[in-house]
């Protein structure tokens, strides 16, 4: 009943975004268009352990909040990688720039809400070698608005490292289609047996929609940052509705969790800020024939 009413509440905000949202441009992965900068000081030293953040910042709205948190945080300022979600191209280059980080982005759609390029980006401290987008599967079912996974190759000395930054569906899309939006982001951007870091705004409403969402990770080798108790965002309807709403998650392979954790007193969002800290396991450094391939790409 409760997932009842909270669709139909969304269902409603969409009718009343009807005309706005059939003028939406959604992009393929064929015509995405791939936005990068470069701001990090590239330095030989390699840490033991990483810090990875991802913060879906509500329609690139109040970069200026975000960045102030992504600055002043004890945890979130430490970040070594960042993954974003709802953002436009100036805002990333905003906080990358302001970061000191690398970055790529690519945009889903044209959002009707500000009529801005929506999408996700990665943001570095290190070398990004490569960049990739998937295009998820299941568009909105009145605008066609389709969401993506965006995925970088890392140079870590000579560690390699995979992180994705993804967003779903809102549960206007039902439940089985928003998995298998999570599965199609799996399927097209983590082949490779690389330590891996897949991590964003799933829109798990529902515990039996995160069991499903923990089940199709396990099943592919990975395991999950168990964070605080608690939500990951800020809604008056979720209260209203007595819905916990843990909505997003980080999931890893072939690393160390040493800390996770929620960043619950962030305001440029109604999603907070979620991190991980991790570390490399022994036989991380890249292996001869990902550095020839790597080599390979390059030529």
């Amino acid at each position: 009943m409760k997932l009842q009413l909270l669709r139909m509440a969304l269902l409603l905000t969409g009718l009343s975004l009807w005309p706005a949202c059939a003028k939406q441009v959604s992009y393929t992965s064929a015509d995405a268009p791939l936005h990068q900068g470069n701001y990090a000081q590239h330095t030989a030293a390699v840490p033991d352990s990483f810090t990875l953040v991802s913060y879906n910042i509500q329609y690139a709205e109040d970069i200026d909040v975000a960045l102030a948190e992504l600055q002043n945080s004890p945890r979130l300022k430490q970040a070594d990688i960042i993954l974003l979600q709802e953002m436009d191209p100036p805002g990333t280059e905003t906080i990358a720039r302001a970061l000191a980080m690398n970055y790529v982005y690519y945009p889903a759609s044209v959002n009707p809400h500000h009529a801005r390029l929506f999408g996700n980006a990665v943001l570095s401290r290190w070398l990004i070698t490569t960049a990739a987008v998937s295009i998820l599967p299941h568009g909105h079912p009145f605008s066609g608005h389709r969401r993506i996974a965006v995925s970088a190759d890392l140079q870590v000395g000579d560690h390699s490292l995979r992180v994705v930054s993804v967003h779903t569906a809102t549960v206007v899309t039902e439940q089985d289609k928003r998995i298998e939006q999570a599965r199609a982001a799996l399927d097209s951007l983590t082949r490779d047996n690389i330590p891996i870091v897949i991590a964003g705004d799933f829109n798990t409403v529902l515990q039996y929609t995160r069991t499903l969402l923990r089940r199709l990770f396990r099943q592919g080798g990975y395991q999950q940052a168990r964070l605080p108790a608690g939500p990951t965002v800020r809604s008056q309807m979720g209260k209203l509705l007595g819905l916990e709403l843990i909505l997003d998650h980080i999931f890893y392979r072939q690393l160390d969790l040493l800390s996770c954790g929620v960043h619950k007193e962030a305001t440029a969002s109604d999603h907070f800020p979620i991190w991980a800290v991790f570390t490399w396991l022994p036989g991380n450094a890249k292996t001869d024939d990902f550095l020839a391939e790597e080599q390979t790409q390059e030529k």
